[in-house]
């Protein structure tokens, strides 16, 4: 009986993975929708429900078919029909909502509208402001108004271009029911549960995308955000209608905001103020990012998010107190047992922390696994682990289908299903003598580490492309730390806040610690990204590892991880180009600029791309994992063109995430970057950009063709994009131009001292985002490239690339592509088609993407 339920409940998965992996877009997943789907439940019910027809075929496959047949028929076909009908149902829910939510759509342009909605989570606080999830009520665009999921009736949004209908007729999209605001630190921070009128400018929501970089579109879209905008307060002031009422939705949202105002009142650390609230309420962003980066490089981060092993340590904690409590009573004891005591008290216990955490998905995995052990154990019964974990797997993408395509998921699973896999290497009971239980205790500790660590290293290589060496190790001093002192500690300081001060100097000694550790050379793994069956290849080898079996037959897992952890061409998904070629990367990065460049044995990053306001940067959010992604484990040359923060923003980071050998660039003599040290603690060495300067790499030709004068002094006048670099690539005869932020004038220069000679390329990084100042008719008319390519960010406020840049590109018949609508653009000097480049956008797509 359990194989067939567990037959059943993988079909439920399947189901959901086979709609999940559609390469649609949202306008052809509105076309497909439909109830067909529900067709494979008929024959189910049929088989369950009609007795008659049931005895009817078994009897026919008795007399007619044979024995085997009948009796394959007799056990296998209801089971067959209820995985089918289990696979129907589960495609055709996640199919029906991914269609409610593709219906709503913002307008293509940003509009200034005036939105009605009541605060749904607790503000992300950031340092310009606030961010906040909307419910939204209703929508005002001068005198016209809609309801959430009202029908827009507006021109200009995006349809199927099969649709014979023209552009300007009414759209059949609906306005969004949630979005997301950004607002300023000078407006007062907003109560979940309240209701505001807020004048807004909207525009779509969408985020980059690029190799080994976060999927921001199916966060967004698993949140049910359509819409993105900004609070501007200069077209109104923002009016709140209605406060937060006691019941009123958001109640826990707003426990929660009041918790992170206590803990910011306590006038801790920032430091220690951010683990704490990391601990206790989830705020992971409230975590600093250099701390956050230690803990990832140590193999400590699970400890830090709220995770199944502080939910579970909390239920277990909460079920001890309680049934020490009910013990005392002999009437409450007549009452009820105190071991089911123990068990409903931990579960409320554990959905009461999890609730208080944001409700993840390692939350809701624990919280939907007690419950089922719960229940097991109330009704006498014990289901097998793997049964277990499948049930809790179904109900967690009942809720949230596209929970299923995020690593958290996996890793959450993963992590349990390996510790119950390895169970059989369980330790003996421990004697008595509290020596041998504590001996018993730190065994215990070992095996579990061992299990995970084994087990979880595979997924973290093919998610991450990276993991900890030393994890094993800190993971077994951080474990016990932070569950028998710091976690509890933070969490009792919610109710005597002067426990905090007690814990401060202790979670300042443990980041310093973990950042010492973090500084260890061979600190972290890294490996390139491998295609799907190397991974899943490495994913059953390190199941096959923890089997409860011997070790001659484990040994045997081993060959299964080389495609992994020595991976070649043919197993990576961007290889390495051959001898003599050359590999472009222009990262999605937004408004700002970088390119990767790979040859057959080296690396050159031209730009680090913008940072935000909040301190986030294009190194840390996108060029780190790209390099990690494409197998770069260091550079062998950092060029920086010029000092504006769009091209320099990033490259902090990544000076610390990997070894440097050579910066170039166009920096004042004093920048601070030029005195930064690598991941290695070397200073890189300095090189200013010069024209003609050049170098050869595998039979790859670079030349620096601009600027002419040497490096700025302090005190110069000279304007950053006038000392822009420009680099020329040449390959096997074919040529690419990455300009920088040259204007017309260093153009004119360019055209004058290189001539069409110089500068004819097949491929051209369009200068300055595609600035009105810059792509002067002659000097596209020497340059003739066959493809051009913008860097800029999606509606960025300067209007990059300006129309009528483009249109000098259309009437010369070059195709432009944008990295908004392409994501990260990957060129190769080995395809032999001409100007042919290929978009992740399009090689990844899926529905929840955004369409071009």
């Amino acid at each position: 009986m359990a194989i067939q339920w567990a037959m059943v409940m993988l079909a439920w998965l399947a189901g959901i993975a086979v709609q999940l992996n559609q390469s649609l877009s949202q306008s052809q997943l509105q076309a497909e929708h439909g109830l067909w789907g529900l067709a494979g439940v008929l024959p189910a019910l049929a088989w369950h429900l009609w007795p008659r027809g049931r005895a009817a075929l078994l009897a026919w496959t008795r007399n007619r078919a044979g024995g085997a047949w009948h009796r394959w028929v007799q056990r296998w076909l209801g089971v067959v029909l209820a995985c089918v009908a289990a696979s129907s149902l589960a495609w055709t829910q996640t199919q029906w909502r991914a269609h409610r939510l593709a219906q709503e759509v913002w307008p293509t342009q940003a509009l200034p509208v005036h939105l009605t909605g009541q605060v749904a989570d607790m503000p992300g606080k950031q340092p310009w402001g606030w961010t906040v999830k909307v419910k939204v009520q209703s929508w005002q665009v001068g005198e016209r108004h809609w309801g959430a999921g009202q029908a827009w009736g507006l021109s200009g949004l995006p349809d199927d271009p099969a649709q014979k209908s023209a552009r300007d007729e009414p759209s059949r999209h609906v306005a969004p029911r949630w979005v997301s605001l950004r607002m300023g630190a000078q407006m007062p921070e907003p109560v979940p549960g309240e209701v505001w009128r807020w004048p807004v400018r909207m525009g779509q929501a969408q985020g980059t995308s690029n190799p080994g970089g976060f999927d921001l579109d199916l966060w967004l879209w698993e949140q049910g955000i359509r819409a993105v905008g900004q609070v501007h307060p200069k077209q109104g002031d923002p009016v709140r209608l209605r406060a937060a009422e006691s019941w009123s939705p958001g109640v826990i949202e707003r426990w929660r905001t009041r918790l992170r105002q206590g803990i910011q009142a306590a006038g801790l650390d920032d430091r220690a103020a951010g683990m704490v609230r990391g601990l206790t309420i989830g705020e992971q962003g409230a975590i600093g990012t250099f701390d956050w980066e230690a803990m990832r490089l140590t193999g400590t981060a699970h400890l830090a998010a709220i995770s199944g092993l502080h939910i579970t340590l909390m239920g277990a904690i909460a079920g001890g107190v309680l049934s020490w409590l009910w013990r005392r009573s002999t009437g409450l004891m007549t009452l009820c047992p105190a071991p089911s005591v123990a068990r409903w008290g931990g579960l409320v216990a554990a959905l009461v922390y999890a609730l208080l955490a944001g409700w993840g998905v390692p939350a809701q995995r624990t919280v939907w696994m007690l419950l089922v052990v719960v229940l097991l154990r109330s009704s006498g019964r014990r289901w097998p682990w793997p049964l277990t974990l499948l049930l809790a797997a179904v109900v967690v993408t009942a809720l949230d289908p596209w929970a299923l395509v995020s690593a958290g998921f996996w890793l959450s699973f993963v992590a349990v299903g390996v510790l119950m896999w390895g169970g059989a290497d369980s330790l003996d009971v421990p004697g008595s003598g509290r020596w041998a239980h504590w001996r018993h205790a730190a065994l215990e500790l070992w095996r579990t580490q061992r299990l995970a660590s084994i087990g979880l290293a595979p997924l973290s290589l093919v998610f991450f492309q990276s993991m900890s060496w030393i994890g094993l190790g800190v993971n077994l001093v951080c474990i016990p730390w932070f569950t028998a002192v710091l976690t509890p500690l933070a969490m009792l300081g919610l109710c005597f806040n002067g426990l905090w001060r007690v814990l401060e100097p202790l979670m300042l000694f443990t980041l310093d610690a973990l950042h010492a550790a973090a500084q260890v050379p061979w600190a972290q793994g890294q490996v390139p990204s491998v295609s799907a069956w190397a991974a899943a290849l490495a994913v059953l080898a390190g199941a096959w590892l923890l089997a409860p079996l011997s070790w001659r037959w484990r040994l045997w897992a081993l060959p299964c991880l080389l495609p992994l952890l020595w991976s070649t061409s043919w197993t990576q998904t961007l290889p390495f180009p051959a001898q003599g070629h050359v590999d472009v990367i222009a990262a999605d990065v937004g408004q700002g600029t970088a390119v990767l460049v790979r040859t057959a044995r080296h690396a050159l990053l031209f730009d680090t791309g913008p940072v935000s306001r909040s301190g986030d940067d294009a190194g840390r959010r996108v060029l780190v994992g790209l390099m990690r992604a494409a197998g770069v484990p260091r550079l062998d040359e950092l060029l920086l063109s010029h000092g504006d923060a769009d091209h320099i923003g990033g490259a902090t980071s990544v000076l610390k995430a990997v070894p440097v050998h050579t910066l170039r660039g166009a920096l004042l003599t004093g920048h601070p970057l030029r005195s930064t040290t690598d991941a290695s603690g070397k200073l890189p060495t300095q090189v200013s950009c010069e024209a003609g300067q050049g170098w050869v790499w595998d039979g790859v030709r670079f030349d620096i063709v601009h600027p002419f004068e040497a490096v700025r002094t302090e005190g110069e006048t000279r304007g950053d994009n006038e000392m822009s670099c420009v680099l020329r690539i040449r390959a096997h005869g074919r040529q690419v131009l990455i300009t920088g932020d040259v204007e017309a004038a260093q153009e004119a220069e360019l055209v004058a001292q290189e001539g069409a000679a110089g500068l004819r390329s097949e491929v051209l990084l369009v200068p300055h985002h595609g600035s009105k100042t810059s792509s002067t008719p002659d000097f596209l008319e020497a340059v003739q490239p066959k493809v051009a390519v913008v860097q800029v960010g999606a509606r960025n406020a300067y209007g990059h690339p300006h129309p009528k840049v483009m249109a000098r590109y259309a009437a010369m018949g070059v195709p432009t592509v944008t990295t908004p609508a392409c994501g990260a653009w990957r060129w190769q000097s080995s395809q032999p088609a001409v100007g042919a480049g290929q978009c992740w956008r399009d090689a990844q797509r899926r529905y929840w993407h955004p369409p071009p």
